[in-house]
């Protein structure tokens, strides 16, 4: 029993840690962000392998991406302007290894300045993560869509499913779609914080998060057309995937 539960915990790390390293390159490299890479970013990912290897060798820590923090540090170097739908959008982003250097450097010095660290209050601390979780919202799908269950559909922004067809007149997604395949999403994302949740049965967390690959595979286009997913599940909002 305790042989299958340590490989259970093992599994469940494992999951865990792939889906983290595989979301946070997805949220930080979309399209939209207008991130050029020269061959150097494949070193990193390089190293960043190899340091695995030695940490889990040694018994030490592996290294996790950290999404939120790495969107927003996106989004502090980048300079804004609007799409010709009229939406907020990243014109360019000024690449460059400094600023993780100097982020790192600074949580290096955090650990020898615990005392002061100490003292600064968890309110403080939980502002500023509920701050850039708020500030990353306005660039994330999903939470657009979420907005548009309560808006009139005239009032849609216009992205590539809000589109309507000039001589016809008629929408690029029907709402009825588009709100479906949000609801599914809201529905599979409740049951990801539901199991996140209860200690019970958290070891599923990353199973869940795996299912929802042939959820979107086989299950949904039975319900959307082809079309309707190109633009619904795009990388980006005014470009449609063009592996559909």
């Amino acid at each position: 029993m305790i042989t299958l539960l340590c490989k259970a915990s093992g599994k469940r790390s494992v999951l865990h840690f792939l889906t983290r390293l595989h979301t946070c390159p997805h949220q930080v490299n979309k399209k939209d962000n207008k991130l050029t890479h020269g061959t150097a970013f494949h070193w990193d990912t390089v190293v960043i392998a190899v340091c695995i290897i030695i940490n889990s060798i040694l018994g030490l820590p592996w290294l996790v991406a950290a999404t939120v923090r790495s969107i927003n540090h996106v989004q502090a170097l980048s300079t804004k302007g609007t799409d010709k739908f009229g939406n907020d959008m990243i014109v360019s982003v000024q690449q460059t290894r400094l600023t993780g250097l100097f982020i790192h450097v600074l949580v290096l010095i955090a650990i020898f300045a615990m005392p002061a660290v100490k003292s600064i209050p968890m309110p403080a601390l939980y502002g500023v993560f509920l701050y850039m979780g708020l500030v990353s919202l306005w660039s994330n799908q999903f939470w657009n869509r979420i907005t548009m269950l309560l808006m009139q559909p005239s009032l849609f922004p216009s992205y590539l499913y809000t589109q309507r067809n000039k001589e016809t007149g008629e929408q690029s997604v029907k709402t009825s779609s588009i709100h479906k395949f949000t609801l599914i999403q809201l529905v599979l994302f409740i049951l990801l914080y539901v199991v996140k949740s209860l200690p019970t049965v958290a070891i599923a967390f990353p199973i869940i998060i795996a299912i929802c690959v042939p959820i979107r595979m086989y299950i949904l286009p039975k319900f959307f057309t082809k079309h309707e997913l190109s633009l619904l599940d795009a990388a980006s909002e005014t470009e449609p995937d063009k592996t559909e």
